[in-house]
């Protein structure tokens, strides 16, 4: 299996954080399945091959996947099963302070979900669906992708600075006295689709699996410590909420063919 990440042009990169693509190898003979851990954006997925199927915690989620399909917020992990063959998916990940002004929807309706793209009712949708599955290179994809997005390229994104600086921060936040703890909550339902607090935990434990992979040699305790968790209890609570594993078996599970599929889930 193959991961690859391309960054969007300069003049895009205020609407897409990056494109990515992933497709199965000649070593890839059976079924397999992968954990994807919440990383606080969305994302659009289109199959070019055969889909994978989402797996959520919750069974009443449990939907055939589409072709062509959208992730909202996702609270905790989510199980994605690869086909044995014919892997092709190509993905646009989108900032998720600006998918409720382009699509002009309330993403508290798309958190925990893997709903078809033609189910959001976004204008000439399904021609786009179209032409980047008959594309035949990813650079026709972006194109495409790109000729979609131009009309928002206006979209004033001071808007959301908030949103910008909780990641530019590393999730560290400053009440706004004249916004209010409520009317900001309400904010971040509909302008992100989960609370401003799991959004927090989201891009802490995030940051804590970038540092996990970069500098193995740390303890529990410095991790804890590092990133203003209480003690290492809270901490592996924290990371099995959002992994299902331990830190230990996390680091034993990597996946290191890219950061979409964070892991191979455990049977």
């Amino acid at each position: 299996m193959e991961f690859k990440k391309i960054q969007a042009s300069k003049k895009y990169a205020h609407i897409v954080a990056y494109y990515w693509t992933l497709h199965s190898t000649e070593e890839d003979s059976k079924v397999a399945q992968y954990r994807f851990v919440p990383d606080a954006y969305i994302d659009w997925v289109f199959h070019l091959g055969n889909p994978w199927q989402c797996d959520f915690p919750n069974v009443q989620q449990q939907l055939k996947t589409a072709k062509c399909h959208v992730f909202g917020q996702i609270k905790k992990y989510i199980n994605l099963t690869l086909p044995k063959q014919n892997l092709n998916v190509f993905g646009v990940k989108f900032h998720p302070w600006v998918a409720n002004k382009i699509w002009n929807l309330d993403m508290h309706y798309l958190t925990d979900s893997c709903l078809a793209l033609s189910d959001l009712e976004i204008p000439n949708m399904n021609i786009l669906q179209e032409r980047i599955l008959r594309a035949s290179t990813t650079q026709e994809r972006i194109t495409l992708v790109e000729e979609f997005l131009k009309p928002q390229l206006h979209i004033d994104t001071n808007i959301s600075v908030m949103h910008r600086n909780l990641i530019l921060n590393k999730g560290q936040l400053q009440l706004n006295p004249e916004i209010g703890l409520r009317r900001m909550q309400q904010r971040f339902k509909r302008e992100i689709g989960i609370s401003p607090k799991l959004f927090l935990r989201t891009l802490r434990i995030n940051a804590v699996i970038e540092s996990m992979t970069q500098r193995s040699n740390q303890t529990l305790t410095e991790l804890a410590f590092d990133f203003d968790y209480f003690d290492q209890t809270h901490f592996i609570k924290d990371f099995k909420y959002f992994t299902k594993m331990s830190p230990s078996s996390f680091l034993k599970s990597i996946n290191p063919n890219g950061d979409i599929l964070n892991l191979r889930a455990q049977p």
